[in-house]
């Protein structure tokens, strides 16, 4: 009784709070009004988030019906006009939420194919929920004739059997509403016969710490000859624990199926279609402004918007963060034509973030080794442009020819741009960049990217936005 009013007076606050009018930036929260999944302060939480980022905040119950594409609760969508996007990640994890909101306010999110094939999966409800297998080799005494392939296919398949809701499934499209729990066994026999099966269990927002494990005792043991039951019983010890993390998790894992008897209406009707593009209106007068040949970073950017975004390619994009500030200059040509311009922007690697500190230590530390090259910096001499001068209001476009360096390894890029000269609310004159490249991430620096099909996964996509100003 006390959630339910807890949750009506939140209601109250919140319908009372959001305004009639639909804005252009909205965070929607779909949740079921009859389940404690999410509380009274996570949905606060969500909502001191819209409001520091000035998003309107919509809290919609799908008892009465939800889009199509919406099957689980909670599910968070940021919206603009430039698209929609599902948030992948653990519902708790504002930090994350956050920088979520901030990349796709850039770019949003591309849904193409990830076709897996024998996978396990449970279709619950409107619910896709995938436990891929890592089962290891045997380790310990092997026994005489031990055929490796033979014992994991079999293996594979005991737990599998050992399985009520979780069926193998091949050609399995992964899209980025379906749920995943990775889990790893790990098999071994000792001289005197026993066989025992130890393991962990992943959440997909988290592939480093796991959410559950048991290497002491044991998940299960008992003779090698009673193996493939013992496969079995451990397939449905796993399965169980997977529904209990989903139904008990305290840190963002938990979900609930929406079943299949709630009606599919689509976001229009349910009065949260995609905003329409504000059209700016230029108030002061037109002037003549001289454009200064040297610039620099504007250290005042964008308060909401990020001024550089990376994402790995669909449909692994959800491995995305930004980089929280840049340093550079750049010199116009001769006649401040782009032709014959120059420059040289920096990024410090410990300004990379992903919105959650272990992942961040990952990125900064095990993959782009922060300790021994702690910047990383892309160099150009040579642009692609027409001659003509670039004015105030104009949009002009380029191609910078040049050297990025990361990890001391230094390879070619080119890094087309646009150039747009405006005024800020201050009255002084700025160049606004906009600007996107890939970097060949595997190719060029052997970095492994997350699990995924390649090239998707070996492919690191960037987006930037940010003002120049005179020197």
């Amino acid at each position: 009784m006390k959630y339910i009013l807890a949750l009506g007076f939140s209601l109250c606050f919140f319908s009372l709070n959001v305004p009639p009018v639909q804005k252009s930036q909205q965070l929607i929260l779909f949740h079921n009004a009859g389940q404690k999944i999410v509380s009274p302060g996570d949905i606060h939480a969500l909502q001191e988030l819209a409001d520091s980022l000035q998003l309107q905040f919509i809290l919609q119950d799908v008892q009465a019906g939800a889009p199509a594409e919406v099957t689980t609760t909670p599910s968070i969508v940021f919206q603009n006009p430039l698209g929609r996007s599902f948030y992948y990640g653990r519902y708790k994890n504002i930090s994350r939420i956050k920088n979520f909101i901030r990349t796709c306010r850039l770019s949003h999110k591309k849904e193409t194919d990830n076709i897996k094939n024998n996978i396990l999966v449970w279709k619950n409800g409107r619910a896709e929920i995938m436990a891929p297998l890592k089962l290891t080799p045997l380790s310990g005494d092997l026994p005489a004739n031990f055929e490796r392939e033979k014992f994991l296919d079999k293996g594979a398949k005991a737990i599998a059997d050992g399985m009520q809701f979780f069926k193998i499934k091949n050609n399995f499209n992964v899209k980025s509403t379906t749920k995943s729990f990775y889990f790893n066994l790990y098999p071994h026999r000792n001289k005197a016969g026993d066989f025992t099966l130890t393991g962990e269990i992943y959440s997909q927002y988290n592939c480093v710490k796991p959410i559950f494990k048991k290497f002491d005792i044991g998940i299960i043991a008992g003779h090698w000859k009673n193996r493939q039951s013992i496969f079995k019983q451990a397939g449905r010890i796993m399965e169980m624990e997977i529904i209990r993390q989903i139904k008990e998790s305290k840190i963002g894992d938990g979900f609930s199926a929406i079943p299949t008897e709630v009606p599919e209406i689509s976001w229009t009707d349910l009065g949260i279609g995609m905003p329409k593009r504000k059209l700016s209106v230029q108030t002061a007068k037109a002037k003549e402004r001289p454009i200064p040949q040297k610039w620099e970073m504007d250290p005042i950017q964008s308060k909401f918007d990020p001024i550089l975004i990376f994402s790995f390619l669909s449909p692994v994009d959800n491995y995305a963060g930004e980089v929280k500030a840049m340093k550079g200059t750049f010199e116009l040509g001769e006649g401040n034509s782009l032709s014959g311009s120059e420059g040289k922007f920096e990024v410090n690697i410990s300004d990379v973030t992903m919105g959650a500190e272990d992942f961040d230590y990952e990125v900064q530390n095990k993959m782009l080794k922060m300790g021994l090259f702690p910047n990383a910096y892309f160099k150009f001499e040579n642009v692609e442009s027409n001659d003509e001068p670039i004015e105030l209001g104009k949009i002009n476009s380029m191609k910078a020819s040049g050297t990025f360096t990361m990890m001391g390894i230094s390879i070619p890029l080119e890094v087309p741009a646009k150039i747009h000269p405006v005024i800020n609310t201050e009255g002084e004159v700025r160049l606004q960049v906009h600007a996107s490249f890939e970097l060949p991430l595997m190719e060029q620096f052997k970095v492994e990217g997350p699990d995924g099909p390649s090239p998707s996964k070996d492919i690191l996509q960037f987006y930037m936005k940010f003002y120049l100003k005179p020197i």
